[in-house]
């Protein structure tokens, strides 16, 4: 468990800012450079996954998976603790991002389907990182006993 403190100073401490947050804007960015390939076709899927149905919101869920689990880290990371609701709010609407970004891109369409897979896939990130490793804390206070 993660144990949060109520000094101001800490809140402003850019490096606990990065820590936090950094998985996440980091796997964001990834997954902007990942949208701006033109028809990723061959370059980006596992022979297995061509013989899938489906294997387009496969991946979709994958990816977006990584970003509830690092949305899910920083909140269990930070000092001010957002609420789920912003944090998955946050994603979905990086997901339409996403999807908008694409209409810009070569041989890529945006797809209200692949949004659904990328919100199926970052719930499903985040409520497992959030069971698996109990990131679901609230601040907790530390008592001194007497």
């Amino acid at each position: 468990m993660t144990v949060r403190s109520d000094d101001p100073t800490e809140d402003k401490s850019l490096t606990n800012r990065l820590r936090a947050w950094g998985p996440a804007a980091g796997w964001a960015a990834v997954l902007f450079f990942l949208s701006a390939l033109p028809d990723p076709g061959g370059a980006l899927r596992f022979p297995f996954f061509l013989r899938l149905p489906f294997s387009d919101k496969i991946a979709h869920m994958a990816v977006y998976a990584v970003l509830g689990a690092a949305l899910a880290w920083g909140r269990a990371r930070s000092p001010r603790v957002p609420g789920h609701v912003v944090l998955l709010t946050l994603g979905a609407l990086y997901g339409v991002s996403d999807e908008w970004h694409q209409m810009y891109v070569p041989g890529r369409i945006p797809d209200v389907t692949d949004w659904i897979a990328d919100l199926v896939g970052l719930c499903a990130g985040y409520g497992l990182a959030i069971t698996v490793f109990g990131w679901n804390n609230e601040k907790l206070e530390i008592e001194e006993s007497t």
